[in-house]
């Protein structure tokens, strides 16, 4: 049965920069456009919005209320961060910038707005955006996700007001969902969903990482905690990207442990052809290259990994992703390059090119480069990690991601059976195909739920 299904998830709402829940969540919405749902996209607007919406409309070129002038302006307020500068210099510059950010916001009329409509002073009257790109030239990659959705719901601030609501306790915003079947929450987000009978709320859990991660601040921690609760308690059903994640869930939350729960994988596309390909020189020409995909974060253990590469001089590293100070640091090795931010085809380029992908991360709540690799037959290198093994099983090479000697062994294991690693790969890419290939997510995402602990013995026996 078709079902309208609103998405409520900031990583595709707002301009941002893409991460992994932005590429998880992508997948899925592409799997449940295939099966025919009707996609609606929650989208926070701001003054830069409105901003960007007026220019158009002073342009006099079409009517003035024209739906393509407002589609254009949407367009291109999500997809305003450029992602190949850097986010700040220092902790310093993105303290301030944060400070500066919710400053803004608590002087504008956006949080006034969801104030009085969380303190039910206002009424819910959200403005909905039929898409449909005609009119516009043509859609970047970036934002090519967007066509997958059938109209756009337009919210002045919210997901900007949900963290202030919280540090402040103050009451969250609340969002009209009555027009739907099922409504699909990125945790954490901190909202309060009206919805009409029978209407199903399903939280998706990529991570619990913000609340065991020494590295972070408390406030952090508890900003985190607070927007996961108030998802939690309108929920439904959950949906978990990993056996791992649910199992930590569990422990760390066990009052939910009544919801009933899934694990639906990531997914990626296993539809190029099963052929036989060598790697290009994505590094230097007649080099061995490998790549590693990164974000500043102190858990993806970029420093470690860059230093490992010392001892391994016969092959080059191409680092994609904003590293952050590390690719400033001095005395880097020679055979170590910084890519930053490359758009998807780039991407999967560099990947298919390579010798092996490595994921040195102490933390994950998944690994979505490890199935990317997989699905290009390039050869992956992980940290000995519960996660990865669940992800990768036997098609990865493993090494302990504190120790250069370990990860330096692993790359060079790795050089040396090239075509027994991409061999072994291709005889399980039908079983990779099956459980990690997007067509089927939506149906086990919509699908009947099975028992929490026949769920963990089905998954845990699948990758051991």
């Amino acid at each position: 049965m078709k079902q309208a299904i609103l998405l409520v998830s900031e990583a595709l709402g707002q301009p941002n920069h893409k991460r992994g829940i932005f590429h998880v969540t992508r997948e899925l919405m592409r799997s449940l456009a295939a099966e025919g749902h009707a996609l609606t996209l929650l989208v926070e607007t701001s003054r830069r919005y409105r901003k960007l919406r007026g220019r158009e409309r002073r342009t006099r070129l079409f009517p003035t209320e024209a739906r393509n002038i407002e589609l254009l302006a949407l367009y291109r307020f999500l997809d305003e961060i450029n992602m190949r500068e850097p986010l700040a210099r220092n902790g310093l510059r993105r303290t301030l910038g944060w400070v500066h950010h919710k400053a803004a916001m608590m002087l504008s009329s956006d949080y006034l707005l969801c104030l009085l409509r969380a303190l039910r002073l206002r009424g819910l009257d959200a403005r909905r955006l039929k898409n449909g790109t005609s009119a516009i030239e043509y859609i970047p990659p970036d934002l090519r996700h967007l066509e997958l959705f059938h109209d756009f719901q337009l919210e002045a601030g919210i997901y900007s007001y949900q963290d202030s609501s919280a540090f402040f306790l103050l009451p969250p915003p609340r969002v009209d969902a009555r027009d739907y079947d099922v409504i699909v929450v990125d945790t954490p987000t901190r909202v309060v969903i009206r919805r009409k009978p029978g209407a199903k709320v399903i939280c998706v859990v990529h991570d619990l990482l913000p609340l065991t991660d020494v590295k972070l601040s408390d406030v952090a921690t508890r900003l985190f905690l607070s927007r996961l609760l108030t998802s939690l308690r309108q929920a439904d059903e959950l949906a978990f990207v990993s056996n791992y994640t649910m199992m930590r869930f569990r422990n760390l939350l066990p009052q939910f442990s009544h919801l009933p729960a899934r694990v639906v994988y990531p997914r990626t596309r296993f539809d190029a052809p099963d052929v036989l390909h060598l790697p290009a020189p994505s590094g230097r020409p007649g080099r061995p290259s490998f790549v590693v995909i990164v974000s500043n974060e102190p858990r993806k253990n970029v420093a470690t990994i860059v230093r490992a590469f010392r001892s391994v001089p016969q092959a080059d590293l191409v680092v994609i992703g904003y590293a952050g100070k590390i690719a400033r640091m001095g005395n880097l090795p020679p055979n170590v390059r910084f890519a930053g931010y490359v758009d998807e085809h780039e991407k999967a380029t560099l990947i298919a090119d390579a010798h092996g992908l490595i994921m040195p991360s102490f933390a994950e709540g998944f690994g979505v480069p490890i199935i990317e690799a997989l699905a290009a037959n390039t050869p992956v290198l992980c940290s000995d990690i519960a996660v990865f093994r669940e992800v990768a099983g036997e098609l990865a090479d493993y090494f302990d991601p504190f120790s250069t000697d370990s990860i330096a062994a692993s790359i060079t294991r790795v050089l040396a059976r090239q075509e027994e690693w991409r061999d072994r790969i291709r005889s399980r890419r039908g079983e990779l195909a099956a459980r990690f290939g997007y067509q089927t997510q939506a149906r086990d995402f919509l699908g009947h739920e099975l028992p929490t602990e026949g769920l963990a013995a089905t998954q845990l026996a699948s990758y051991g």
